[in-house]
C-alpha cells in the first residue's frame, strides 16, 4: 500500500446531501473545507463527484437547487468536476482514466452518504487497484428507520477499514491526519 494519499476524491456534497444547520452535517463540511484547504496547498489533484438522478422529480437533477456542489466546497480552476448517476464514483465515469492519466494509486475519500455512495466507492476504488484513506469524520448520512448518524458512520468506518483486495486497502484515519 503507498502510504499517502495522492488525490483527494469529494462525492456528492451537494446543497441537497449536506446540512450545515445540523451539527453533525456542519462537522463533517468543517472538516471537508479544511482538508481541500491542505490539499490545494500541496497541489494535489482533486475530484469532485456531482450526483445527477435520472429519476424524475428527485433533487439532484440538473437545475434543481439542491444539485449545485455545496458553495462551501466550490472547485477552483483545474479540479475535475465528474458527474455520475449511480453509487459508484467508477462506474461509467471517467473517473479511473483522470486518476490514472495523474498517476495516481492512493485516494483520500470525503462525502456524502456513507451508506451509499462512499461505501460503494471505497470498495470499486480497490477494485481498479487503488488504496484508499477513508476521512473517518469527513463523511455523513441521513438517518435511519432503526439507526442514528453517527451509529451509521461508526459502523462503516468500522467495516471498511476490515477491506482488502489482494494487496490494496482502505485506511481510515481522522481527516487531521490525512495530507498533513
Amino acid at each position: 500500500m503507498s502510504e499517502k494519499p495522492q488525490a483527494l476524491l469529494v462525492i456528492d456534497v451537494q446543497v441537497g446531501t449536506i446540512y450545515p444547520e445540523d451539527p453533525v452535517d456542519r462537522s463533517v463540511l468543517e472538516n471537508i473545507v479544511e482538508l481541500l484547504r491542505r490539499v490545494r496547498e500541496q497541489r494535489l489533484p482533486v475530484v469532485f463527484m456531482q450526483h445527477e438522478s435520472l429519476q424524475p422529480g428527485d433533487t439532484l437533477v440538473p437545475g434543481n437547487p439542491d444539485w449545485p456542489i455545496h458553495p462551501d466546497v466550490v472547485p477552483i480552476a483545474g479540479e475535475a468536476i465528474l458527474h455520475k448517476h449511480s453509487s459508484d464514483s467508477f462506474h461509467n465515469t471517467e473517473l479511473d482514466a483522470i486518476l490514472r492519466a495523474r498517476g495516481v494509486r492512493h485516494i483520500a475519500v470525503v462525502g456524502c452518504a456513507t451508506d451509499y455512495c462512499v461505501d460503494t466507492t471505497c470498495r470499486s476504488a480497490l477494485s481498479h487497484g487503488y488504496d484508499v484513506t477513508l476521512a473517518a469524520d469527513a463523511h455523513v448520512t441521513g438517518p435511519d428507520d432503526d439507526l442514528t448518524v453517527e451509529a451509521i458512520i461508526a459502523h462503516h468506518n468500522r467495516i471498511l477499514a476490515q477491506v482488502a483486495i489482494e494487496d490494496a486497502r482502505i485506511r481510515v484515519v481522522r481527516s487531521a491526519e490525512i495530507f498533513s
